[in-house]
Protein backbone atom coordinates (compact mmCIF):
# COMPACT_ATOMS: atom_id res chain seq x y z
CA UNK A 1 0.00 0.00 0.00
CA UNK A 2 2.85 2.40 0.81
CA UNK A 3 4.46 1.67 -2.57
CA UNK A 4 1.18 2.55 -4.28
CA UNK A 5 1.04 5.79 -2.29
CA UNK A 6 4.59 6.79 -3.13
CA UNK A 7 4.27 5.78 -6.75
CA UNK A 8 1.04 7.79 -6.90
CA UNK A 9 2.78 10.79 -5.38
CA UNK A 10 5.54 10.79 -7.94
CA UNK A 11 3.27 9.99 -10.86
CA UNK A 12 1.12 12.95 -9.84
CA UNK A 13 4.20 15.16 -9.69
CA UNK A 14 5.20 14.01 -13.17
CA UNK A 15 1.78 14.92 -14.54
CA UNK A 16 0.88 18.06 -12.58
CA UNK A 17 3.95 20.23 -12.61
CA UNK A 18 4.06 23.05 -15.10
CA UNK A 19 7.77 23.61 -14.61
CA UNK A 20 10.11 23.14 -17.52
CA UNK A 21 12.59 20.33 -17.17
CA UNK A 22 15.91 21.61 -15.99
CA UNK A 23 18.99 20.90 -18.03
CA UNK A 24 19.99 17.66 -16.34
CA UNK A 25 20.40 15.98 -13.02
CA UNK A 26 23.54 16.16 -10.98
CA UNK A 27 24.63 13.79 -8.23
CA UNK A 28 24.02 16.66 -5.82
CA UNK A 29 20.40 16.93 -7.04
CA UNK A 30 19.83 13.23 -6.44
CA UNK A 31 21.44 13.34 -3.00
CA UNK A 32 19.30 16.34 -2.06
CA UNK A 33 16.18 14.57 -3.29
CA UNK A 34 16.99 11.45 -1.27
CA UNK A 35 17.73 13.42 1.88
CA UNK A 36 14.58 15.55 1.54
CA UNK A 37 12.40 12.49 0.88
CA UNK A 38 13.78 10.72 3.92
CA UNK A 39 12.46 13.63 5.94
CA UNK A 40 9.22 14.18 3.98
CA UNK A 41 8.11 10.54 3.80
CA UNK A 42 6.79 10.44 7.39
CA UNK A 43 4.67 13.53 6.65
CA UNK A 44 3.11 11.77 3.69
CA UNK A 45 2.59 8.47 5.50
CA UNK A 46 0.93 10.25 8.42
CA UNK A 47 -1.29 12.27 6.10
CA UNK A 48 -2.34 9.14 4.21
CA UNK A 49 -3.13 7.34 7.45
CA UNK A 50 -5.12 10.26 8.90
CA UNK A 51 -7.11 10.67 5.72
CA UNK A 52 -8.28 7.07 5.83
CA UNK A 53 -6.57 6.04 2.60
CA UNK A 54 -7.60 2.44 2.01
CA UNK A 55 -4.87 1.84 -0.58
CA UNK A 56 -6.98 1.61 -3.71
CA UNK A 57 -5.68 3.70 -6.56
CA UNK A 58 -8.58 6.20 -6.67
CA UNK A 59 -8.35 6.87 -2.94
CA UNK A 60 -4.56 7.11 -3.03
CA UNK A 61 -4.62 9.46 -6.02
CA UNK A 62 -6.93 11.83 -4.11
CA UNK A 63 -4.79 11.61 -0.97
CA UNK A 64 -1.64 12.34 -2.98
CA UNK A 65 -3.26 15.31 -4.71
CA UNK A 66 -4.53 16.77 -1.44
CA UNK A 67 -1.19 16.23 0.27
CA UNK A 68 0.85 17.78 -2.51
CA UNK A 69 -1.42 20.83 -2.67
CA UNK A 70 -1.03 21.31 1.07
CA UNK A 71 2.77 21.13 0.96
CA UNK A 72 3.22 24.75 -0.09
CA UNK A 73 1.37 25.87 3.03
CA UNK A 74 3.54 23.96 5.49
CA UNK A 75 6.48 25.88 6.88
CA UNK A 76 8.08 22.67 8.13
CA UNK A 77 8.18 21.32 4.60
CA UNK A 78 9.69 24.54 3.27
CA UNK A 79 12.38 24.31 5.94
CA UNK A 80 13.17 20.70 5.00
CA UNK A 81 13.40 21.57 1.31
CA UNK A 82 15.53 24.63 2.02
CA UNK A 83 17.91 22.59 4.15
CA UNK A 84 18.59 20.44 1.08
CA UNK A 85 18.98 23.35 -1.35
CA UNK A 86 15.46 23.45 -2.80
CA UNK A 87 12.42 25.65 -2.87
CA UNK A 88 9.10 23.98 -3.69
CA UNK A 89 9.38 24.61 -7.45
CA UNK A 90 12.96 23.35 -7.84
CA UNK A 91 12.24 20.36 -5.61
CA UNK A 92 9.20 19.52 -7.73
CA UNK A 93 11.25 19.65 -10.92
CA UNK A 94 14.17 17.64 -9.52
CA UNK A 95 11.72 15.14 -8.00
CA UNK A 96 10.16 14.60 -11.39
CA UNK A 97 13.52 14.03 -13.05
CA UNK A 98 14.84 11.72 -10.34
CA UNK A 99 11.62 9.72 -10.29
CA UNK A 100 11.44 9.36 -14.04
CA UNK A 101 15.13 8.40 -14.35
CA UNK A 102 14.82 5.94 -11.47
CA UNK A 103 11.75 4.32 -12.99
CA UNK A 104 13.47 4.08 -16.37
CA UNK A 105 16.45 2.35 -14.74
CA UNK A 106 14.41 -0.03 -12.57
CA UNK A 107 11.55 -0.80 -14.94
CA UNK A 108 13.19 -0.28 -18.35
CA UNK A 109 15.02 -2.77 -20.59
CA UNK A 110 18.05 -2.99 -18.30
CA UNK A 111 15.87 -3.49 -15.21
CA UNK A 112 12.65 -5.42 -14.87
CA UNK A 113 11.75 -4.77 -18.53
CA UNK A 114 8.11 -4.00 -17.79
CA UNK A 115 7.39 -3.27 -21.44
CA UNK A 116 8.76 -6.67 -22.46
CA UNK A 117 6.62 -8.31 -19.78
CA UNK A 118 3.55 -6.45 -21.05
CA UNK A 119 4.25 -7.49 -24.65
CA UNK A 120 4.60 -11.09 -23.47
CA UNK A 121 1.29 -10.84 -21.61
CA UNK A 122 -0.44 -9.58 -24.74
CA UNK A 123 0.98 -12.49 -26.73
CA UNK A 124 -0.23 -14.94 -24.06
CA UNK A 125 -3.72 -13.38 -24.09
CA UNK A 126 -3.83 -13.53 -27.89
CA UNK A 127 -2.81 -17.18 -27.85
CA UNK A 128 -5.20 -18.28 -25.11
CA UNK A 129 -8.11 -20.14 -26.69
CA UNK A 130 -10.02 -20.25 -23.38
CA UNK A 131 -10.61 -16.48 -23.30
CA UNK A 132 -13.65 -15.32 -25.32
CA UNK A 133 -12.75 -12.97 -28.19
CA UNK A 134 -14.70 -10.07 -26.63
CA UNK A 135 -12.69 -10.30 -23.40
CA UNK A 136 -9.43 -10.71 -25.31
CA UNK A 137 -10.09 -7.45 -27.14
CA UNK A 138 -10.85 -5.63 -23.88
CA UNK A 139 -7.81 -7.06 -22.13
CA UNK A 140 -5.48 -6.25 -25.00
CA UNK A 141 -6.84 -2.71 -25.30
CA UNK A 142 -6.27 -2.18 -21.58
CA UNK A 143 -2.74 -3.56 -21.83
CA UNK A 144 -1.96 -1.32 -24.81
CA UNK A 145 -3.25 1.73 -22.92
CA UNK A 146 -1.09 0.79 -19.94
CA UNK A 147 1.90 0.32 -22.24
CA UNK A 148 1.42 3.77 -23.77
CA UNK A 149 1.37 5.32 -20.29
CA UNK A 150 4.38 3.29 -19.20
CA UNK A 151 6.34 4.40 -22.27
CA UNK A 152 5.84 8.02 -21.18
CA UNK A 153 6.98 7.20 -17.66
CA UNK A 154 10.09 5.37 -18.86
CA UNK A 155 11.25 8.24 -21.05
CA UNK A 156 14.22 9.78 -19.29
CA UNK A 157 17.43 11.06 -20.74
CA UNK A 158 20.34 8.60 -20.73
CA UNK A 159 22.35 11.22 -18.81
CA UNK A 160 19.73 11.41 -16.03
CA UNK A 161 19.60 7.60 -15.88
CA UNK A 162 23.40 7.45 -15.57
CA UNK A 163 23.28 10.06 -12.79
CA UNK A 164 20.66 8.09 -10.86
CA UNK A 165 22.27 4.62 -11.20
CA UNK A 166 24.76 4.99 -8.30
CA UNK A 167 21.84 5.87 -6.01
CA UNK A 168 19.42 3.07 -6.98
CA UNK A 169 19.66 1.22 -3.65
CA UNK A 170 18.92 4.42 -1.73
CA UNK A 171 16.06 5.23 -4.10
CA UNK A 172 14.75 1.67 -3.70
CA UNK A 173 14.37 2.43 0.01
CA UNK A 174 12.55 5.70 -0.75
CA UNK A 175 10.19 4.02 -3.20
CA UNK A 176 10.04 0.76 -1.20
CA UNK A 177 10.93 -1.14 -4.35
CA UNK A 178 11.66 -4.84 -4.09
CA UNK A 179 12.77 -7.30 -6.74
Amino acid sequence: MKLVRLAGLFMMMLCVSSNAWCSGLTASDVQGFIASMQELKPYFDQYAEESGDDGDSASTAQVVTDWAQGLKEQRDVEAILGKHGFDFNTWSTVSQQVTQAYMAVRLGKDGQDVMGQMRQSIAEIEGNKDIPAEYKTQMITQMQTSMAEMEKVLTASPQDQDTVKPFVSELDAIFEMQE
